[in-house]
């Protein structure tokens, strides 16, 4: 039991943005009741997120945007003062290209990742083949059914059944699996796309739903997938983290310290909670929120819960690379007029997809360069990342070669890697983290948050830890059994 005069004490492990935002959260909502420390293994607090400037080049070697329809991450910009800073991105460019037997190609309009909005320029599009487009429009026929009817299923399995294979391997897959470089055979289509389920429950048909949608709402998401939704920060993400850290008091953030082991304190410990070190030190707790990968998070449960380890344990991650490569403008044949570009599998592409970084945001880079990030690696070419940096940004030199003709030497390049970041939602992945979550509401003052449960971008990060942090903030000031 915390004593009279001593402030009740919270340790997030894990300083990247949902521990930050955990951390946050408490602060705001207690200030000086509650002390809070963070503890991570790295040398800077962040995660994944990681924003360099370099020579009038802004670099993201993480992720570079925000969605505006999930609120949580625009929320906490708001709060911290950053509001004047969120930057949308560049109307007159907001489409993005595929790859067809190697060329670039436009994606039809009003195309909304996996089903047309609107049949026009779906059937006039080149991307698929008549077969494939015609085969599409058994949607508008085929009754509800598989996942509809109860139950998960794979995203493939969905997209075979109403849209055909064609438009699985050709849009799909690249457009939704680029998202969370995963394998669509084995992706949840409720953990990952429960809007598309929900369209097949209610309106039966994917396509009407999206026309109807769109008639609703008109001019909405007429470009493309939603382009509208993403923005970004005047300086880049890292702006956030950076203003997270400023704001939390003095010495929150304490980094180089990996957590080891989390056990219960004996019972005359004034704080029922000891994190073990990986140095040999300790830290002591009255609430704990774990903010680190599953893979991590079960290590350090493992003495503590066995069956909880176990289950953090049996989540798949898959990593990544982001290749950043600057070119002069008048080297290029043609400056892509586009967000970026998707890459099938089976186009037989060692990368995965490309975003024209400056194109999309303003004040990227010089005004005669274009900044590109290439993504590499993923659950379907893990193998890509045994290469060394060098190796990988020769690969990447070549294929852009291929796809955009471009020969001339980069003026930049830079590798970012993000080794087993991103969490596979399997088939059957919200039972799963149903099943972890009550295993982890067993232990009073124990709370776990990231992009293992609900969701893997910035503002589900930012929820997840926020939701972590105000669950536990009245546990803080109860005597724990």
């Amino acid at each position: 039991m915390t004593g009279p005069t001593q402030r009740p004490r919270l340790v997030v492990i894990g300083g990247g943005i949902t521990g930050l935002a955990a951390a946050h959260r408490v602060w705001e909502d207690a200030r000086d009741a509650v002390e809070i420390r963070i503890i991570e293994a790295s040398d800077r607090a962040g995660g994944v997120i990681r924003t360099e400037r370099e020579g009038g080049f802004l670099l993201e070697g993480g992720p570079d945007s925000m969605v505006t329809d999930k609120p949580s991450a625009i929320d906490l910009c708001r709060r911290l003062g950053l509001e004047d800073r969120i930057q949308p991105t560049r109307e007159e460019f907001r489409r993005t290209l595929i790859v067809r037997d190697g060329r670039l190609l436009p994606m039809p309009d009003a195309f909304q990742l996996m089903a047309p909005a609107r049949l026009g320029p779906f059937l006039r599009s080149p991307v698929l083949s008549w077969r494939g487009r015609l085969t599409a429009l058994k949607d508008l026929v085929l009754p509800r059914g598989g996942a509809a009817c109860g139950g998960d299923e794979s995203l493939a399995s969905f997209v075979r059944r109403r849209l055909g294979c064609e438009i699985l391997e050709r849009i799909a897959q690249p457009m939704i699996g680029g998202i969370y470089t995963a394998d669509p055979e084995k992706l949840s289509l409720a953990s990952t796309m429960p809007r598309f389920l929900d369209m097949e429950r209610e309106h039966r048909s994917l396509i009407l739903a999206l026309a109807s949608r769109m008639r609703a709402a008109p001019g909405e998401d007429a470009a493309g997938p939603r382009y509208g939704i993403f923005v970004s920060l005047t300086g880049g993400i890292g702006a956030l983290v950076d203003r997270l850290v400023e704001r939390l008091p003095p010495d929150t953030v304490r980094t180089g310290a990996a957590a080891a082991r989390l056990l219960r304190a004996p019972g005359d410990s004034p704080r029922p909670w000891r994190i073990l070190l990986e140095d040999g030190t300790d830290e002591h707790a009255d609430g704990v929120v774990i903010a680190a990968p599953a893979p991590r998070a079960s290590r350090v449960l493992a003495p503590l819960d066995d069956e909880l380890a176990r289950a953090l344990a049996d989540i798949d991650y898959a990593s990544a690379a982001i290749v950043s490569l600057a070119y002069r403008r008048r080297d290029l044949p043609r400056i892509p007029e586009a967000f970026g570009f998707v890459v099938p599998h089976v186009e037989g592409r060692k990368i995965i997809a490309g975003s024209f970084s400056s194109v999309k945001y303003a004040g990227r880079a010089p005004a005669d360069q274009l900044l590109l990030r290439i993504f590499v690696g993923g659950a379907l070419q893990p193998d890509l990342l045994d290469a060394d940096d060098a190796a990988l940004a020769r690969l990447v030199r070549r294929e852009l070669g291929d796809l955009l003709g471009v020969r001339a030497e980069p003026t930049l390049t830079r590798v970012h890697r993000s080794p087993a970041s991103m969490p596979q939602y399997h088939v059957g992945h919200a039972s799963r983290v149903a099943g972890i979550l009550r295993r982890a509401d067993a232990h009073p003052g124990l709370a776990l948050a990231g992009n293992a449960y609900h969701g893997v971008g910035l503002a589900d990060c930012v929820r997840s830890g926020e939701e972590a942090g105000r669950r536990l903030l009245p546990r803080l000031h109860q005597p724990t059994p």
